[in-house]
Parts: structure tokens; sequence; C-alpha cells
């Protein structure tokens, strides 16, 4: 019997001893990182004389990933949302891959994953996005593809070869056949992309072909360029669409945005973007409003807006897994008057915002919870040996 805590003591250094002593034991964790996410927030908007507000919930995520080995990894993020996707299963999974990395500069994916488009506020996660482009908000971003990256420049730089099926994903009621969205419609993206980092500068580049119908391309050109110090950063996005080879300079979107870490638990942030869409090969926006026509799914046709704002994130240092932020956003739009031709229709919007989103990481709650009773295991086989030995 007094034998028992003495092998107790055992096991316990064995696994609070330094790596050193086990390095011949590998073992990979199933996951590295498992997560749930979301954000719930106070929201007022006056828009054309009517105001609305009230307390709301986003972005009720869970996220999961890890390596399986040396050479495969895999992601996985999902919408915990009560509403069945339209399309498929995946409807509401955003990323569902697998990756290989055949070697240090070659690597493979395959499965859910988002498009590779330039932007710096198309690449930040949905949670951290407060305020937003049109274009961010109508691309369907996550599509099911194949990728190839090939790694240079002691892993600085890379480039992505990516074949997925095309954003023009959605079906409008009154033409449900025009855009196409399952594998059947044969609707397929190719995408080349070009991240590279330079001391303080980096980009995140890419052109994109976007089958819109069967042979028919929307070519997509996103520019993200970002400044990073210790303090601030400052991107910004140029995203370019085109429909045909003249049809370059009247369909784009700027946008642009600055972070400044005034306290170490305090960020203050203003972003803004501007919009237009003077297609001569899109349709005009009368038969968008009347018949749902469009065909440029990142931009409404012969529309201008702006929109411009501000706010900031506090992360308290007694839990950072807590961000409280708040903002206030105007944004202004003109169009073609529907019901009188030749005027112009405009809207303001002014939106205010406050909330919270909460990020509880599990797997480091497990593997401190692990660690803490570790030791407290440890330290009672100290105390039963000791007592083992007066006795």
């Amino acid at each position: 019997m007094r034998l028992f805590p003495l092998s107790v003591l055992v096991v316990l250094l064995c696994l609070v001893a330094p790596s050193q002593s086990h390095a011949q034991l590998q073992l990979t964790p199933v996951f590295s990182a498992l997560n749930l996410e979301t954000r719930a927030e106070f929201d007022y908007s006056h828009l054309s004389g009517d105001d609305t507000y009230g307390f709301r919930g986003r972005y009720f995520n869970l996220r999961v990933g890890g390596n399986l080995n040396e050479h495969f990894s895999y992601f996985f993020r999902q919408r915990i949302i009560a509403n069945p996707g339209s399309v498929s299963m995946f409807d509401n999974t955003d990323f569902l891959y697998l990756d290989y990395k055949a070697s240090e500069h070659w690597g493979f994916r395959l499965g859910k994953d988002a498009l590779f488009v330039g932007g710096y506020e198309y690449d930040a996660s949905p949670i951290d996005v407060y305020f937003n482009s049109y274009y961010w908000d109508e691309i369907s971003c996550f599509q099911l593809a194949a990728s190839a990256t090939y790694s240079f420049a002691e892993g600085s730089q890379k480039i992505v070869f990516q074949v997925a099926n095309s954003p023009y994903v959605f079906s409008l009621a009154s033409q449900p056949e025009t855009f196409g969205s399952e594998y059947k419609k044969s609707l397929i993206s190719y995408n080349l992309f070009w991240t590279g980092t330079f001391g303080h500068f980096q980009t995140l580049y890419s052109v994109n072909f976007f089958e819109r119908e069967r042979g028919c391309f929307m070519n997509v050109v996103g520019l993200g360029n970002k400044l990073t110090y210790d303090r601030w950063d400052l991107y910004l996005d140029f995203l370019h669409h085109a429909l045909a080879t003249d049809d370059w300079g009247k369909n784009f979107c700027v946008v642009s945005c600055a972070n400044y870490k005034a306290l170490s638990w305090l960020n203050i942030f203003a972003k803004g973007g501007y919009e237009t869409n003077h297609s001569v090969y899109e349709y005009s926006f009368a038969e968008y409003a009347v018949s749902g026509l469009i065909n440029d799914v990142l931009s409404r046709p012969e529309t201008d807006a702006y929109f411009i704002g501000g706010g900031f994130e506090i992360v308290p240092s007694i839990c950072k897994a807590v961000r409280f932020h708040g903002f206030l956003c105007h944004r202004h739009e003109e169009h073609p008057d529907v019901v009188t031709p030749g005027l112009t229709s405009q809207s303001n919007e002014l939106t205010a915002n406050v909330g919270v989103t909460w990020f509880m990481d599990i797997h480091r709650i497990i593997r401190d919870r692990f660690r803490e009773n570790a030791v407290s295991l440890f330290k009672e086989g100290v105390k039963s040996v000791i007592k083992t030995v007066d006795d």
C-alpha cells in the first residue's frame, strides 16, 4: 500500500518533466485549436427618417483545427445557426479543408475554403468586421475548392493557385435560373493569389476569374496593401471588377482602415470606403429593381456609394477572452430613381453600435485545467511520499 503514492509521484514527474526527458515520445494532438466565439450588440440605425434599434446576437461560430501528423493538418469553422442551407449541408460551413504540406515550399489544400481574393477587409474574419463595403457583404466567398501553394523567401511570400466553385451562387426568386449555385451548373472560378511581407509592408494581391455563365467570366483584380508598426497599422484595398476587356475603370471599390493602439487594452480605429458601378455591360438599376437581374454579384448597377466611420475596441487585461466595442458609421448611396427616370435617388444611413465579443478557447481551458490538476496531484503525491517516509 505504501508503494502506491511513490508510483503516482513517478508518473507525475514524467508528466511535468522538461520535454527533453521524453523527446522520443512524439505525441501529435488531435486538435491544437478548439474555440467557440460569438458577438452580441445593441444596434441603432437612422435611415430616411426611420429609426430602428434593438439587441441582436451575431456570429456564433465553432472553430476546430490541428495537425494530424507532420504533413497533414485540417481546419473547420461552422456557423451554428438554426436555418438549414438552401444549396447543401455545407452552406453554413465556412471552412472544412485538409492541408497537405508536401515539402518546405509546396502545399496543397482540398475542401470548403474561402476564395483567394486580395484585400484586407475581405481577409478579416467576419466577427472582427463591424461595418463594411457592399461587396464584402455580397460575395459568396466560401466555396468548395482545391488549391496549390508555393512558399519562398523563407516563407515570407506565397503564391496560391485555386480552382473553386464560382461565387455566383445565389438564385433570385424572379429569375431562379439566372445564377448557378450547385456544381450541376458547372460554374467555376480560377484564382491566382500572392501574399508577401517586406518588413513593415505587407500585400494581399489577386487576379480572379469568376464564371457567371458557362464560358463567361467576371474578372476581379484585388490589391491589398498594409503598413504595420508597433502601435498602429493602416491598410488600403483596391478591388476592380470588369465584365469585358473594355470595361476597365467603371466598376471598383476602395476601402481603407487605420488602427491605433492607444493603450495595451484600447484600440481606436477609423474606416472608410467608396464604391461605384457604371459598367456598360451591367443591367440598369431599373431592371435590377424590378426583375433582380444583375451581372455583378459584388456591386449594384449604376450605383455610387461611400461610408465612413470610427470606433474603439477594449480588451480588458483581467480577461483577454472578452472584447468590448463601439462605433459610429455614416453611409451614403446614390442611384437612378426607378419611379422618375432622369432623377437620382439618395439615401443616408447613420449607424451606432456597442457590443461585446466572447472568445472561448476550449483547448486552452482544457490544457490549463489539466496542468492545474497535474500540479495539484503532484503536490498531493509529494505529501503522501513524505508521510510514507515519516511513517
